[in-house]
């Protein structure tokens, strides 16, 4: 299990993520029900508490304007595939929480990531060679869930074509060829203190 910080606000760290929509062949799932066996972070760090509890992994970040992503390198590179996680706001200020999916991960400088906002809007970026950008700017969606509610996100990559899902509706279809392939991962961002995002039915499927 890989766990690497970088700067991205004030600071950064990263992980894994999946669920199911078109595709059939499982190449990866995750539901984090067994403590025992998991090959995810768990315990206290200076930004964040992991722990699975409910059969949900939890993130509760302790120091405000943090990016954290966490993967499990064990699972993949993967290149085209359908990627699926619920994810659920738990604590914190609508507005200052973000939860996500981190995929075609190859390194922590290099990645996309698709971010849900619980007061309705998501967004996607890129890292190459360690600079972010953005790839679509925060977009409000009658399709996200707003609250302390779960939400399921999808992300269809097929080569340099990538779909977005909220809830099993289509809100944005991109091109990008920055990353062809890598693992897969969860995302909490905070702007805030004692933000806790969890997630559940990570699957990483073939297209």
């Amino acid at each position: 299990m890989r766990n690497v910080g970088v700067g991205l606000l004030c600071a950064v760290a990263v992980v894994l993520g999946g669920c199911s929509l078109f595709s059939s062949g499982i190449l990866y799932e995750e539901t984090w029900s067994d403590t025992a066996t998991t090959a995810w972070t768990l315990g206290d760090s200076e930004t964040a508490t992991k722990s699975i509890d409910g059969g949900r992994y939890h993130v509760l970040v302790k120091q405000a304007s943090q990016t954290l992503v966490y993967w499990n390198d064990d699972e993949g590179p993967f290149g085209d595939v359908q990627i699926d996680v619920d994810v659920k706001h738990e604590a914190g200020a609508n507005v200052d929480a973000a939860s996500g999916l981190a995929f075609r991960l190859g390194s922590i400088s290099d990645f996309y990531l698709f971010q849900l906002c619980p007061t309705g809007s998501y967004r996607v970026l890129k890292w190459v060679g360690g600079v972010s950008s953005v790839v679509q700017a925060w977009t409000q969606s009658t399709a996200i869930k707003t609250g302390m509610v779960e939400n399921h996100l999808t992300v269809l990559a097929d080569g340099t074509s990538l779909t977005f899902l909220i809830n099993d509706t289509e809100v944005a279809e991109l091109t990008d060829a920055s990353h062809a392939t890598g693992y897969v991962g969860v995302s909490v961002q905070s702007w805030n203190v004692n933000v806790e995002e969890s997630f559940d039915n990570l699957v990483v499927r073939e297209l």
